[in-house]
């Protein structure tokens, strides 16, 4: 049963996580990700991957708080990285079983960096290393289904790259 449920609250991840990366500005962006998380968490919980699990939701609050300032038109303090940098590397230390659980506290770290970023597509640039990540981190557990939905993850990032590249050189044809 646990197997089952966490196919879907994955597929649920997936299909939102995709979704987010072709919204142009990033308030939308980071709602469509705090939903995409909670059941990404929630994948992770049901299969009791702690160190995955636990630093998913400190990715989910973090991003309700950059979500917040994104809505207030605000920067967020610089030292909220380091204070998440922290929390991912402590869950890690507490619940470190394997050598891969340090994968797993690299990749919150990375998308932490990413979401510092104000341009989406410097965003979408910095996060195809940490999705990347995810894909081998699945293969080498040997959990193929979460290895397929993270390589579609991060085929989208690249698709909406490619996406928002095109845009720009039409509007730049537009202008001349």
């Amino acid at each position: 049963m646990n197997f089952i449920l966490s196919q879907i609250f994955g597929g649920v991840a997936l299909v939102l996580s995709i979704i987010s990366y072709f919204f142009k500005f990033k308030k939308s962006f980071l709602f469509i990700q705090i939903i995409a998380n909670v059941f990404y968490g929630f994948s992770f919980a049901v299969n009791f991957a702690l160190v995955a699990g636990i630093n998913t939701f400190i990715y989910i609050f973090k991003v309700i708080i950059l979500y917040i300032y994104e809505r207030k038109e605000k920067n967020p303090p610089i030292y909220l990285i380091f204070i998440f940098t922290a929390l991912y590397i402590l869950v890690g230390i507490i619940f470190f079983n394997s050598y891969l659980d340090i994968l797993v506290m690299i990749t919150p770290i990375m998308f932490t960096i990413a979401f510092y970023m104000k341009n989406m597509q410097t965003v979408r640039y910095f996060m195809l290393l940490p999705n990347a990540i995810l894909v081998l981190y699945a293969i080498i557990c040997q959990i193929y289904t979460t290895a397929l939905l993270d390589l579609l993850d991060f085929t989208v990032i690249i698709i909406s790259i490619i996406k928002f590249h095109i845009n720009k050189k039409q509007e730049i044809r537009y202008l001349m």
